[in-house]
């Protein structure tokens, strides 16, 4: 670990970085724009298919680890992936869910709070306040009262996302990119199995999607999930995570930016300070483990 803080900073990892943060943050204009041709369920499907088809040749399966692959899928699929389809697709503001959905960092430390005893310090309490309190603001911006539900779903995709933070604590036999293809490879019979009950024209909506839904789902999976999460993963064993975190704050920057470019969507003041204050305070937590 300590060799890791002493690597120095070369400007390819910076530019990796900034590719990696770049495809996050136009994941979810992508995620909107697949969800609007395809039912959610069907979109994970696809979306979980493409990414275990393509990883599975090269990731090797984890021996002895299935019990916690299983956790860890039921957690992410239906939890944390579901939810943020679902939340998109029926959203008014994607930048919103995109800010959000940065609570996943306070859930976690609330989540290891009640689990291990590990117990935050004032900078992780000061940003869990503020990052709540931001959230609270950001639901009673007027425009959201018609997609309350949406939000919500946003931010319980948000608390699993933080669940699944402490499940892969002390995982060290299960690398990224094997969670990555293996909870994909669970994923596909249970979206399938969603998806035939909850949504009956699955091939017609396959069918009338256009290239531009199906560059949506497709863009998801390799670009978010597979070279954006496999690249996040090489930049761990490069560099510490107190350094690594606070900069995952301009990714819903991003996000906003272009949801604002792409979809024309409407931000507000209101946004902009409930926005700020939710990131403010994420960055407290993120950076809180450098300086104790």
């Amino acid at each position: 670990m300590t060799q890791n803080q002493d690597h120095p900073v070369s400007l390819r990892d910076y530019s990796i970085l900034g590719i990696v943060f770049l495809l996050w943050g136009l994941n979810y204009i992508a995620i909107k724009v697949g969800v609007s041709e395809f039912p959610v369920w069907t979109a994970l499907a696809i979306r979980f298919s493409i990414i275990f088809l393509l990883l599975a040749p090269f990731v090797r399966y984890p021996k002895g680890q299935f019990r916690s692959l299983l956790t860890i899928s039921l957690v992410l699929i239906p939890g944390h992936f579901g939810l943020l389809f679902w939340s998109i697709q029926h959203t008014a503001s994607v930048g919103a869910i995109s800010v959000i959905i940065q609570l996943g960092p306070a859930f976690s430390v609330l989540l290891a709070w009640i689990f291990f005893r590990d117990i935050p310090g004032i900078k992780r309490i000061s940003g869990l306040t503020l990052g709540f309190i931001g959230v609270v603001i950001l639901f009673y911006e007027p425009t959201f009262f018609d997609s309350m539900d949406a939000l919500l779903a946003g931010l319980a995709s948000a608390f699993c996302m933080g669940f699944y933070t402490i499940l892969i604590r002390g995982k060290t036999l299960i690398s990224p990119l094997a969670i990555i293809c293996w909870s994909s490879a669970l994923g596909i019979p249970f979206s399938l199995a969603l998806a035939f009950l909850l949504e009956p024209n699955i091939m017609v909506s396959m069918e009338a999607a256009s290239l531009n839904g199906w560059l949506g789902v497709t863009y998801a999976a390799i670009a978010s999930s597979i070279i954006g999460h496999g690249s996040w993963a090489w930049m761990l064993r490069r560099h510490p995570i107190s350094f690594l975190a606070p900069l995952t704050l301009s990714v819903p920057v991003i996000a906003v930016f272009a949801t604002v470019m792409v979809f024309d969507e409407p931000f507000t003041l209101h946004m902009a300070f409930a926005g700020l204050i939710v990131l403010a305070g994420m960055g407290l937590i993120t950076v809180s483990k450098a300086y104790k």
